[in-house]
């Protein structure tokens, strides 16, 4: 049941916390199911008959049986994965597999070429039977282009909230994580992981505090006495403070979350390399510059043309977040 209660309050504290008008709907081919611990869910809507751009559906993983491989439930949960992913190509549509949800996924020919994962125990029975799929193991959550998967039961959650960052921004997932009492620690596996969350698996509630204002001004001074006044305390306990919870000093955290916003913005926008100097806090784009290649092989230009890409959008402006079960 955790594959399902897991995304489903993750995506539901969207809507709660106001930060975006989500809709969540649980859909499969039957209008009941129950699950292998003996909890009975009841009016689980119709597949729908088409997804809209900004969707997204999340598969929800069971116990691998031959009875349920081979039932018509999982036969009709193939065939709209693949009339709705394959033949319809609706853009913008976001699929994620929650653990043995992915053998789903691979059925309806979602896998086909592409880096996925699935509970740590099904890995070789997945490689086996989907041997076009790059399947990795020894990872939380796999993204390959509008498909997502994630390993065993819990790692729903560090999916969802994965999720929840890409359409609505790292802070936007910080503050559903903090609400739901979620740590971050499990996403350091992710060699993709922005430096918010790499930072983030403390419990410490005045760093939180004042990583939130680092983030939300990315120009303010955090030597300066004046911030550390702020939250009641010195500039040399806080620097002691946050680098024992966090590995790094403020100076640190706040170079870092700079870069990643830099490199967000020259992948994602056309604004001018001086611009997203300015945006992302620095005093002057030779400033920028300098550490920039300090830390880059790439000239921001270069990193700009190598890197560029559309940013994915789900359940964006309203729309649904689909939870297909079967």
């Amino acid at each position: 049941m955790l594959d399902l209660a897991g995304p489903l309050q993750v995506l539901s504290s969207v809507a709660e916390l106001g930060i975006a008008p989500v809709a969540v709907q649980c859909v499969g081919p039957n209008s009941s199911v129950r699950s292998f611990q003996g909890v009975a869910l009841a009016h689980v809507e119709k597949l729908p008959s088409r997804l809209r751009s900004g969707d997204a559906v999340l598969v929800i993983g069971s116990k691998l049986q031959d009875t349920l491989m081979k039932s018509r439930s999982w036969g009709d949960t193939v065939a709209w994965l693949r009339h709705a992913f394959v033949e319809q190509q609706t853009p913008d549509v976001t699929v994620a597999a929650i653990c043995t949800g992915a053998f789903l996924l691979g059925d309806a020919g979602l896998l086909d070429e592409r880096l996925c994962t699935t509970h740590h125990h099904f890995v070789k029975q997945l490689r086996r039977r989907h041997p076009k799929a790059s399947v990795v193991d020894n990872r939380v959550f796999v993204r390959d282009g509008n498909v997502w998967t994630s390993a065993g039961v819990a790692s729903g959650i560090d999916l969802a909230l994965r999720l929840v960052a890409h359409s609505f921004g790292d802070e936007a997932a910080i503050r559903v994580a903090r609400e739901n009492v979620v740590p971050f620690r499990r996403f350091s596996n992710d060699p993709d992981l922005d430096p918010q969350f790499q930072s983030r698996s403390h419990g410490n509630q005045l760093i939180h505090a004042v990583q939130d204002a680092i983030s939300k001004d990315l120009g303010v001074s955090v030597s300066d006495p004046r911030f550390a006044h702020r939250f009641a305390i010195s500039v040399r306990h806080l620097s002691r403070v946050f680098s024992e919870e966090t590995g790094s000093t403020p100076k640190q955290y706040q170079l870092a979350l700079r870069m990643s916003r830099a490199r967000q913005l020259l992948a994602s926008s056309t604004l001018s390399v001086d611009e997203i100097a300015l945006r992302c806090g620095f005093a002057s784009v030779q400033a920028f510059r300098h550490y920039w290649n300090k830390v880059e092989a790439l000239t921001p230009s270069s990193f700009r043309r190598t890197n560029s890409a559309t940013p994915l959008l789900i359940g964006a402006g309203g729309r649904k977040a689909g939870l297909a079960d079967w």
